[in-house]
Protein backbone atom coordinates (compact mmCIF):
# COMPACT_ATOMS: atom_id res chain seq x y z
CA UNK A 1 0.00 0.00 0.00
CA UNK A 2 1.52 3.28 -0.76
CA UNK A 3 0.61 6.57 0.40
CA UNK A 4 0.50 10.25 -1.30
CA UNK A 5 0.75 13.22 0.79
CA UNK A 6 -0.70 16.14 -1.23
CA UNK A 7 1.21 18.69 -3.33
CA UNK A 8 0.31 22.11 -2.78
CA UNK A 9 -2.37 22.97 -5.97
CA UNK A 10 -3.20 21.98 -6.07
CA UNK A 11 0.38 -11.23 -9.30
CA UNK A 12 1.67 -23.89 -8.66
CA UNK A 13 3.99 -30.87 -7.56
CA UNK A 14 2.80 -33.58 -9.06
CA UNK A 15 4.29 -35.31 -12.02
CA UNK A 16 2.57 -35.75 -15.03
CA UNK A 17 2.33 -38.70 -16.99
CA UNK A 18 1.78 -38.63 -21.07
CA UNK A 19 3.36 -35.30 -22.99
CA UNK A 20 0.39 -33.85 -24.71
CA UNK A 21 -0.80 -32.96 -20.51
CA UNK A 22 2.64 -32.16 -19.96
CA UNK A 23 2.52 -29.49 -22.90
CA UNK A 24 -0.92 -28.04 -21.72
CA UNK A 25 0.31 -27.15 -18.27
CA UNK A 26 3.17 -25.72 -19.53
CA UNK A 27 1.46 -23.44 -22.14
CA UNK A 28 -0.88 -23.15 -19.36
CA UNK A 29 1.41 -21.63 -16.64
CA UNK A 30 2.81 -19.12 -19.21
CA UNK A 31 -0.24 -17.75 -19.92
CA UNK A 32 -0.63 -17.20 -16.38
CA UNK A 33 2.56 -15.63 -15.68
CA UNK A 34 1.80 -13.27 -18.53
CA UNK A 35 -1.30 -11.56 -16.60
CA UNK A 36 -0.11 -8.50 -14.40
CA UNK A 37 -0.69 -8.19 -10.81
CA UNK A 38 -3.44 -5.14 -9.93
CA UNK A 39 -1.91 -2.34 -8.49
CA UNK A 40 -2.49 -1.57 -4.83
CA UNK A 41 -4.49 1.60 -3.99
CA UNK A 42 -2.71 4.55 -2.86
CA UNK A 43 -3.65 6.10 0.17
CA UNK A 44 -4.76 9.58 -0.01
CA UNK A 45 -4.19 11.50 3.39
CA UNK A 46 -4.52 14.98 1.90
CA UNK A 47 -4.78 17.29 -0.55
CA UNK A 48 -7.79 18.02 -3.61
CA UNK A 49 -9.07 15.43 -4.78
CA UNK A 50 -12.63 14.84 -6.76
CA UNK A 51 -12.84 11.44 -5.17
CA UNK A 52 -16.01 10.60 -7.22
CA UNK A 53 -15.60 12.01 -10.87
CA UNK A 54 -17.84 10.90 -13.87
CA UNK A 55 -15.97 10.34 -17.57
CA UNK A 56 -17.11 8.51 -20.69
CA UNK A 57 -15.65 5.10 -21.80
CA UNK A 58 -13.16 4.65 -24.35
CA UNK A 59 -16.02 4.65 -26.99
CA UNK A 60 -18.10 6.98 -25.53
CA UNK A 61 -21.12 4.36 -25.38
CA UNK A 62 -21.30 5.30 -21.52
CA UNK A 63 -20.20 6.77 -18.41
CA UNK A 64 -17.46 5.57 -16.28
CA UNK A 65 -16.58 6.23 -12.77
CA UNK A 66 -13.04 7.45 -11.07
CA UNK A 67 -11.28 9.68 -9.20
CA UNK A 68 -8.65 13.00 -10.22
CA UNK A 69 -6.53 13.83 -7.49
CA UNK A 70 -4.71 17.33 -7.49
CA UNK A 71 -6.05 17.29 -11.00
CA UNK A 72 -3.65 15.50 -12.11
CA UNK A 73 -5.07 12.40 -14.23
CA UNK A 74 -8.44 10.75 -14.45
CA UNK A 75 -7.86 7.29 -12.73
CA UNK A 76 -10.82 4.36 -12.22
CA UNK A 77 -12.62 3.93 -9.42
CA UNK A 78 -10.56 1.70 -6.28
CA UNK A 79 -6.87 3.81 -7.60
CA UNK A 80 -7.00 5.67 -4.60
CA UNK A 81 -8.43 5.45 -0.78
CA UNK A 82 -9.01 7.85 2.20
CA UNK A 83 -7.70 8.44 5.14
CA UNK A 84 -9.76 10.25 7.68
CA UNK A 85 -8.51 10.14 10.97
CA UNK A 86 -10.05 12.12 14.01
CA UNK A 87 -9.59 15.60 14.17
CA UNK A 88 -11.31 18.41 16.13
CA UNK A 89 -11.20 21.92 14.30
CA UNK A 90 -13.95 24.84 15.65
CA UNK A 91 -14.61 23.12 18.21
CA UNK A 92 -16.10 20.24 16.75
CA UNK A 93 -14.51 16.85 16.63
CA UNK A 94 -14.99 13.59 14.51
CA UNK A 95 -14.10 11.63 11.25
CA UNK A 96 -15.02 15.05 9.10
CA UNK A 97 -13.98 15.72 5.81
CA UNK A 98 -15.23 18.99 5.88
CA UNK A 99 -16.59 21.10 2.79
CA UNK A 100 -13.79 24.23 2.60
CA UNK A 101 -10.61 23.33 1.58
CA UNK A 102 -9.21 25.75 4.43
CA UNK A 103 -11.06 23.89 6.88
CA UNK A 104 -9.50 20.28 5.05
CA UNK A 105 -5.79 21.63 5.49
CA UNK A 106 -6.30 22.56 9.02
CA UNK A 107 -7.62 19.43 9.91
CA UNK A 108 -5.49 17.86 8.01
CA UNK A 109 -7.52 15.26 5.99
CA UNK A 110 -8.01 15.18 2.12
CA UNK A 111 -10.52 18.07 0.56
CA UNK A 112 -12.57 14.81 -1.13
CA UNK A 113 -15.81 16.35 -3.86
CA UNK A 114 -17.60 15.04 -7.07
CA UNK A 115 -16.99 16.45 -10.42
CA UNK A 116 -17.69 16.19 -14.11
CA UNK A 117 -14.60 15.18 -16.39
CA UNK A 118 -14.04 17.60 -19.25
CA UNK A 119 -14.40 14.67 -21.55
CA UNK A 120 -17.90 14.89 -20.84
CA UNK A 121 -18.26 18.14 -22.86
CA UNK A 122 -17.15 16.17 -25.86
CA UNK A 123 -20.03 13.70 -26.40
CA UNK A 124 -22.51 16.71 -26.07
CA UNK A 125 -22.71 17.91 -22.39
CA UNK A 126 -23.42 21.36 -22.28
CA UNK A 127 -25.34 23.51 -20.10
CA UNK A 128 -28.23 22.53 -17.86
CA UNK A 129 -27.79 18.43 -18.62
CA UNK A 130 -28.01 16.19 -15.62
CA UNK A 131 -25.65 13.61 -14.05
CA UNK A 132 -27.30 11.94 -11.25
CA UNK A 133 -25.08 9.97 -9.27
CA UNK A 134 -27.01 7.19 -6.34
CA UNK A 135 -25.60 6.04 -3.03
CA UNK A 136 -26.64 2.20 -3.93
CA UNK A 137 -24.25 0.15 -1.58
CA UNK A 138 -22.79 1.26 2.53
CA UNK A 139 -20.46 -1.20 3.67
CA UNK A 140 -19.26 -1.09 7.34
CA UNK A 141 -16.03 -2.78 8.51
CA UNK A 142 -15.48 -1.78 12.32
CA UNK A 143 -12.00 -1.15 13.39
CA UNK A 144 -10.21 -4.17 14.57
CA UNK A 145 -10.99 -4.61 18.40
CA UNK A 146 -14.13 -2.45 17.92
CA UNK A 147 -18.09 -3.46 17.23
CA UNK A 148 -21.18 -1.80 15.70
CA UNK A 149 -22.23 0.39 12.80
CA UNK A 150 -20.93 3.13 11.41
CA UNK A 151 -23.10 5.60 9.54
CA UNK A 152 -21.96 8.11 6.77
CA UNK A 153 -23.64 11.14 5.62
CA UNK A 154 -22.58 13.79 3.41
CA UNK A 155 -24.58 17.40 2.89
CA UNK A 156 -23.90 20.40 1.39
CA UNK A 157 -24.76 24.00 3.33
CA UNK A 158 -26.29 21.84 5.75
CA UNK A 159 -28.60 19.71 2.55
CA UNK A 160 -28.64 16.16 2.91
CA UNK A 161 -27.01 14.29 0.01
CA UNK A 162 -26.66 11.15 0.84
CA UNK A 163 -26.92 9.14 3.42
CA UNK A 164 -26.34 5.34 4.54
CA UNK A 165 -30.12 4.47 2.85
CA UNK A 166 -29.58 2.79 0.20
CA UNK A 167 -31.02 4.54 -2.89
CA UNK A 168 -30.02 8.05 -2.19
CA UNK A 169 -29.05 10.15 -4.90
CA UNK A 170 -28.08 13.98 -6.07
CA UNK A 171 -28.47 15.47 -9.39
CA UNK A 172 -25.64 17.69 -10.95
CA UNK A 173 -26.64 20.48 -13.05
CA UNK A 174 -24.06 20.87 -16.05
CA UNK A 175 -22.79 24.37 -16.12
CA UNK A 176 -21.00 24.30 -19.86
CA UNK A 177 -17.84 24.81 -18.07
CA UNK A 178 -15.15 22.31 -19.51
CA UNK A 179 -15.28 20.74 -16.12
CA UNK A 180 -18.78 20.47 -16.35
CA UNK A 181 -19.92 20.45 -12.62
CA UNK A 182 -17.64 20.31 -9.54
CA UNK A 183 -18.71 20.67 -5.79
CA UNK A 184 -17.30 19.38 -2.41
CA UNK A 185 -19.13 18.65 0.62
CA UNK A 186 -19.27 18.20 4.29
CA UNK A 187 -18.42 14.39 4.54
CA UNK A 188 -19.24 12.79 8.55
CA UNK A 189 -18.80 9.51 9.00
CA UNK A 190 -19.90 7.91 13.02
CA UNK A 191 -17.50 5.43 14.03
CA UNK A 192 -14.20 4.34 13.04
CA UNK A 193 -13.40 1.81 10.39
CA UNK A 194 -13.61 0.96 6.75
CA UNK A 195 -16.02 2.25 4.54
CA UNK A 196 -17.13 1.43 1.42
CA UNK A 197 -19.51 3.08 -0.87
CA UNK A 198 -20.55 2.00 -4.09
CA UNK A 199 -21.79 4.62 -6.76
CA UNK A 200 -23.96 4.56 -9.87
CA UNK A 201 -24.35 7.14 -12.32
CA UNK A 202 -27.25 8.26 -15.15
CA UNK A 203 -27.78 10.97 -17.38
CA UNK A 204 -30.72 12.71 -19.27
CA UNK A 205 -28.59 11.96 -22.33
CA UNK A 206 -29.41 8.14 -21.60
CA UNK A 207 -25.68 7.53 -20.75
CA UNK A 208 -25.12 5.94 -17.51
CA UNK A 209 -22.40 4.36 -15.52
CA UNK A 210 -22.04 0.40 -13.96
CA UNK A 211 -22.08 0.55 -10.12
CA UNK A 212 -18.31 1.17 -8.89
CA UNK A 213 -17.03 1.15 -5.14
CA UNK A 214 -14.85 3.82 -3.09
CA UNK A 215 -13.13 2.93 0.15
CA UNK A 216 -12.35 5.54 2.93
CA UNK A 217 -10.50 4.42 6.07
CA UNK A 218 -11.58 5.83 8.65
CA UNK A 219 -9.80 6.24 12.43
CA UNK A 220 -7.74 3.45 11.26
Amino acid sequence: MSTITARRRSTRVTRLIGGAVAATVAALAVALSAVPASADPTDITSGHIDFVSVNVNDDATALTLGSNYEDTKWVPAGTYELVVPQTTFGGETGYIIPETQSEASSRGVPWAGFSGDEALSGVGFTADDEVTLTLTNVAFTPKPGTSGHGTVALSQNGTPWFTNAEGHAHTFVTDGAEEVFHQHVKWVFSAPGTYVLTFSASSDLGLDASPATYTIKVGL
